[in-house]
């Protein structure tokens, strides 16, 4: 994969956008109120997931499970539907980079 996808992910309170980016090897997470970014090569990434479920037990999030004894990264998220999909496809790279598939997926679950 050549094509680099970038997706901003806005929120009311400004300090907690962020970016996301992947150019086919590497995961950089930059903002969200954090002062340093995060890059993850799909080497230490055992799969990428995004939830949209809101709730008492749940908040929307996009995780990158970690191996090699790395815990991987975590991010609560609060994206507008409109940039639901370009972050599920921002997923979907990620793991077919990677070599997974939904049968991957935690509990067969899909995005």
């Amino acid at each position: 994969m050549s094509e680099v996808i970038e997706v901003t992910i806005p929120h009311e309170q400004v300090q907690l956008n962020g970016v996301i980016r992947f150019d086919g090897s590497v995961v950089e997470i930059f903002g969200f109120n954090d002062v340093h970014s995060v890059r993850m090569h799909i080497q230490q990434i055992e799969f990428a997931e995004v939830k949209f479920d809101k709730g008492l037990l749940a908040q929307p999030r996009i995780m990158f499970k970690g191996k090699w004894s790395n815990l991987g990264y975590n991010q609560a998220i609060d994206p507008p539907d409109q940039i639901k999909p370009e972050l599920e496809n921002f997923v979907n790279a990620i793991n077919a980079a990677i070599g997974n598939d939904a049968a991957n997926y935690p509990n067969g679950e899909t995005q």
